[in-house]
């Protein structure tokens, strides 16, 4: 089939708007949540490019005679180009944002002197079921820890139900960041604070208090980040649902040929990080659903990263975030953000 100058114009244009989208997530510039749907109309102009008859077909299909013309594809093109800057212009802002809303939420909850160099951070959003508990439970280990909760943005009552316990320093974000932003801001605040070690702890009950003991001993034998995970050996503990351990089972080969490291349980939120880490977490660490993430950003940078195994229990009240589609977006999301951050650019943190 003969090619008309214009598709041929057409397809270069595709082709370097996919590899410009790319080069702006890469560098941070697009969020790869934003950068999928560019992708995917891409892909379609990219096959309306080669198909000279495809809008004919379409047009004959719907009752619409509608050719492709030259002022056509400069339009859409144009278009492109207008909403790709608003996309880049919406990432930044949101970064700002963020920045802001953390900074905000430290500056208010003021300095509390630590009584411990040990921090549990509880990222909580609507867990006004589960938080009274959860902090009960790390204030009867008997072990010399703070406990932070990072209220993400909650419409319930979580952060009047925290404050009430008296056990835990309650850390209000404004607007709900999702589990990455409230995650880092617990960092920022260890950070802060001096504190050498710190957890990262669920707000819905999943997680067990005595295991953390478990996850500390690798942290004072030379590890950075240490994992709790449900899948090292068969146990009797809460291990998911099926289609998430499916999901999880492909992080784990996906991180493996990564970063040369097996990491059975990549989405596990329960884990342990010595001052290396928290400092660069503080300023790196991923947002959305960062878990699978920070492994690749981790492992790229040098940091020692362990796994022990550690019982879990199902949520013990309210809906997990990731449901229904939402798993199957999740997954397209996070591989994308993996892939992007492997192929960033690494300089190796220095050591003290």
């Amino acid at each position: 089939m003969p090619v008309d100058r214009i598709q041929i114009v057409s397809i270069i244009f595709t082709v370097l708007i996919v590899c410009f989208i790319f080069s702006l997530v890469k560098n941070r510039r697009m969020k790869e949540e934003y950068s999928l749907l560019w992708f995917c109309m891409s892909l379609i102009l990219l096959y309306l490019s080669l198909d000279r008859y495809a809008i004919d077909r379409l047009g004959t299909l719907l009752g619409i005679a509608y050719p492709p013309s030259v002022l056509t594809l400069m339009t859409t093109g144009f278009t492109f180009l207008l909403l790709i800057h608003m996309t880049v212009v919406i990432t930044r802002l949101a970064g700002q944002n963020k920045e802001v809303i953390q900074s905000l939420a430290l500056h208010f909850t003021g300095r509390n002197a630590p009584a411990s160099d040990t921090l549990v951070i509880v990222p909580a959003y609507n867990e006004e079921k589960n938080i009274a508990g959860v902090i009960d439970e790390l204030a009867g280990l008997g072990q010399d820890v703070d406990i932070l909760v990072v209220n993400d943005g909650s419409h319930d009552a979580t952060a009047r139900t925290a404050r009430d316990t008296n056990k835990a320093v309650v850390v209000d974000l404004p607007k709900n960041l999702g589990i990455g932003g409230a995650v880092q801001t617990g960092f920022k605040y260890a950070r802060s604070h001096g504190y050498n070690r710190a957890v990262q702890f669920d707000g819905d009950g999943q997680h067990i208090a005595t295991e953390i003991d478990t996850l500390l001993t690798p942290l004072d034998q030379g590890m950075d980040v240490v994992i709790g995970s449900r899948f090292l050996a068969h146990q009797d503990g809460y291990r998911s649902t099926f289609l998430r351990r499916r999901g999880i089972r492909l992080f784990q080969r996906v991180n493996s040929l990564l970063i040369g490291q097996t990491i059975t349980d990549n989405t596990s939120g329960f884990r342990a990080y010595n001052s290396a880490a928290i400092a660069f977490l503080a300023d790196h660490y991923p947002e959305d659903y960062p878990e699978p993430e920070a492994v690749i950003l981790l492992g790229k940078h040098g940091f020692r990263i362990a796994e022990v195994e550690v019982r879990m229990r199902q949520r013990q009240g309210g809906r997990s975030s990731i449901s229904g589609i939402r798993g199957g977006y999740y997954m397209v999301k996070v591989l994308l953000a993996i892939l992007m951050t492997a192929l960033r650019s690494t300089k190796i943190l220095k050591r003290e």
